[in-house]
């Protein structure tokens, strides 16, 4: 469907229950980190929260609805801190709902704000930290709880008959932390058992956790001790049976360039989350990105493949001019999505956080944005979701781009490849001539 035909159609579904006023204001807010870990992804998510707003704009317009959405944007450091004042100073605006914070850390520092100002986040964190029905927060990606069985379904599948092992690396925060425990605890290398991923919980095959600063650099410490960690494992169960788990944001690409100095850490399998995935700050390091290349470095994230002419592709499309013309993120798409439900939430005029809770999953129930169907669960997290592979190849012209390999259908538990598939996310994200 265009963009004018589904945002009409919720305006007159709206209209029916008295929800849009003939002449009104929408006020919303929005938090961007435009420095720190997760600053790569900035440009984007401001170009979706604008496209956005001026498609809404355009559509009351259209209907004959003399309504304008307004939206303040405050830009902040991806700190707990930076995110506090930022919500401080939207509250202070009388901002009622917020699109973003993007990562589950800055989700964290602006709860007490949301908490005593009785403001809605509509967010795409994914910690399942975060994941409590009833609080002040709306993501619309799936909690990180559905991570773990599609990386144990990937590494089923391109495993051996040899048993594996598994070292996680972690940002020390909310996301990493608690993300690296589930990962551990569901032994994400482990093969499936009986096609039950709960029996992986039980076999131990994840020896360690390794968690950093995020506000560190220098990884010469903690990759030594990675590297101490490894030996071992790769002559008892050999170099292609050791998979490293990286749970970072930006940062990665100094990871995997500190990384290439160690022979050892060069030999085994290096695997990313959903923060990692699609990452343009690993292509614009060439030590990172040669690395990763020559490691198969595969990371994954939710997604959900879109027809041709969908406003996925015109999303993709001005995210992806934006900025340094790297394929989007599905975390740059998303505030399209998020803004349109947070300037709704604020037509219908709530007086109280348990209204705007109610009028976001009417709106999830009813709607398909750009990304899909945003149906919530009860707590407030993006029901549905399937989970894309890629992995960092060499192009013929000696750049290097994400390019997908594998979809894990969530609904039906299954990995399908996608190498050498015609399909337009193929040929939006794989469509570059890789040397092999």
């Amino acid at each position: 469907m265009s963009k004018f035909s589904i945002i009409l159609l919720v305006i007159i579904l709206f209209s029916c229950f008295g929800l849009v006023s003939g002449e009104n204001e929408i006020h919303i807010g929005a938090i961007i980190a435009d420095n720190g870990e997760s600053a790569s992804y900035a440009k984007g998510i401001e170009a979706a929260i604008d496209l956005a707003i001026s498609d809404l704009n355009d559509s009351f317009k259209n209907a004959g609805i003399n309504t304008t959405t307004i939206v303040t944007k405050v830009f902040v450091n991806g700190t707990k801190e930076g995110a506090f004042n930022g919500a401080e100073e939207l509250s202070a605006q009388g901002v009622e709902v917020i699109v973003g914070p993007y990562t589950s850390e800055e989700v964290v520092g602006i709860l007490p704000v949301l908490n005593e100002k009785n403001i809605l986040s509509v967010s795409s964190s994914t910690s399942v930290e975060l994941s409590k029905p009833g609080d002040p927060v709306i993501r619309l990606a799936p909690s990180d709880a559905h991570l773990y069985k599609s990386l144990v379904a990937f590494n089923t599948l391109t495993s051996d008959s040899n048993p594996m092992k598994g070292i996680i690396l972690a940002r020390n925060d909310v996301y990493g932390g608690t993300l690296s425990d589930l990962m551990k605890s569901k032994s994400f290398v482990a093969p499936l058992q009986d096609n039950n991923v709960e029996k992986n919980s039980l076999n131990g095959n994840v020896t360690e956790t390794l968690l950093y600063s995020p506000q560190i650099r220098d990884f010469s410490k903690i990759l030594n001790e990675l590297d101490t960690l490894v030996t071992p494992l790769i002559e008892e169960y050999g170099e292609k049976n050791v998979v490293i788990l990286t749970i970072s944001f930006d940062e990665i690409s100094d990871i995997l360039a500190q990384a290439s100095q160690y022979p050892n850490l060069y030999k085994v399998r290096w695997q990313g989350t959903d923060s990692i995935a699609l990452n343009p700050a690993i292509l614009m390091n060439e030590t990172a990105a040669r690395f990763a290349a020559d490691t198969e470095f595969t990371a994954f994230s939710f997604n959900i493949i879109q027809p041709e002419g969908t406003d996925y592709w015109r999303v993709y499309d001005v995210v992806k001019e934006a900025g340094d013309g790297h394929k989007p993120s599905i975390y740059e798409i998303l505030p399209y999505d998020q803004t349109l439900m947070a300037a709704w939430i604020m037509q219908s005029k709530p007086s109280t956080l348990d209204e705007m809770l109610f009028i976001a999953d009417s709106y999830g129930k009813l709607s398909y944005g750009a990304t899909g169907w945003l149906k919530l669960n009860t707590r407030g997290d993006r029901q549905f979701g399937d989970y894309f592979f890629y992995q960092i190849m060499k192009n013929a012209d000696g750049t290097y781009s994400w390019i997908p390999v594998s979809m894990f259908l969530d609904e039906s538990n299954t990995l399908v490849p996608l190498t050498d598939t015609d399909n337009i996310f193929m040929k939006q994200y794989g469509d570059v001539e890789v040397t092999k």
